[in-house]
């Protein structure tokens, strides 16, 4: 039976009147991908905090591996961190730096070079960590934090400020380190469209308040069922007349297509009057797919609980 790395149950965190994290509930299950999602301001950073030990709550309990994180040093041996704004001194040489935090943690030097190796910096071990490129430090980031080997790695907006090619390079290094390493991360993110390939667990994240939670093809069978998306040449023509439809619940527009709600049993009855308004439209349907609702219109369903016609 799985344990639960990192349980948070009721946080509260304050900052003079604002209130970041408000009645906050947290798991995260060992060997998983959890991402903690939401918008800039949702609580994601204040939350990352608590669990690493960096912030006290004002109130609520969290425990990471059994244990109370805040000015715990005993956990940091079991965790491993990547910050949004990861910080090194800049003049050093990148194998260098991780030799001295080698030392630090008392483990063989040669690991230093093993995980830049693990990270695709193998040819960048003589540069100074200031010569890195946005993507080759966060990825130097994440050889910092897995070199003593931890059980658990959390990540704060991992991803952010990278092109998407460096997104999607990052994310399926967090997949082979959770595959080949078995470590547990925990990724919050307000960047979604990739977070879905490598995420088997989500938290949905909004005004400090988990709204929901789960494994991934849970919530979406819960929140997106009946949803269909339809790839289209010329969405918004086709999307003005398919709302029209008494049986469509909801529809969300975007460059590529639409993603329509329809009522129970109404799907088949959808696929025969999009043929038929395309047609009527003089645009083209390029593919229609059933339970296809992306991970950002999941999020959606979930905080606004939209019911209604879009």
């Amino acid at each position: 039976m799985l344990m639960s790395l990192i349980v948070a149950e009721d946080l509260v965190k304050k900052y003079g009147r604002v209130v970041a994290v408000d009645g906050l509930y947290l798991r995260v299950e060992e060997g998983s991908i959890t991402g903690l999602i939401g918008p800039n301001g949702a609580g994601k950073t204040t939350t990352i905090k608590i669990v690493l030990g960096l912030l006290k709550p004002d109130k609520g309990r969290v425990g990471v591996f059994g244990q109370e994180p805040w000015d715990n040093p005993d956990l940091r041996e079991l965790i491993g961190a990547v910050h949004e704004k990861a910080y090194f001194p800049s003049y050093q040489r990148a194998l260098d730096y991780l030799e001295r935090v080698c030392r630090i943690f008392g483990i063989p030097q040669g690991r230093a070079r093993e995980v830049l190796g693990l990270v695709g910096l193998e040819d960048a071990h003589d540069r100074q960590i200031k010569a890195l490129s946005a993507g080759m430090l966060q990825r130097f980031a994440i050889a910092h934090a897995i070199i003593h080997e931890p059980k658990l790695i959390v990540a704060d907006e991992m991803t952010a400020n990278l092109d998407p090619e460096g997104r999607s390079s990052l994310l399926d290094l967090v997949a082979d380190i959770n595959k080949n390493q078995k470590t547990t991360f925990l990724l919050s993110s307000h960047i979604l469209p990739e977070l879905s390939r490598v995420c088997n667990s989500v938290s949905i994240i909004n005004r400090g308040k988990v709204y929901a939670a789960g494994k991934l093809s849970e919530l979406y069978e819960k929140y997106a069922a009946g949803i269909i998306r339809i790839n289209v040449e010329n969405p918004e023509r086709l999307a003005a007349e398919i709302k029209k439809l008494s049986y469509v619940e909801n529809l969300k527009v975007d460059a590529r297509g639409i993603s329509v709600r329809t009522s129970k049993g109404r799907e088949e009855r959808l696929y025969e009057d999009a043929a038929k308004i395309a047609k009527k439209a003089h645009t083209r349907i390029l593919g229609i797919e059933t339970g296809s609702a992306s991970l950002e219109e999941l999020y959606r369903l979930v905080v606004t609980g939209e019911k209604g016609k879009g």
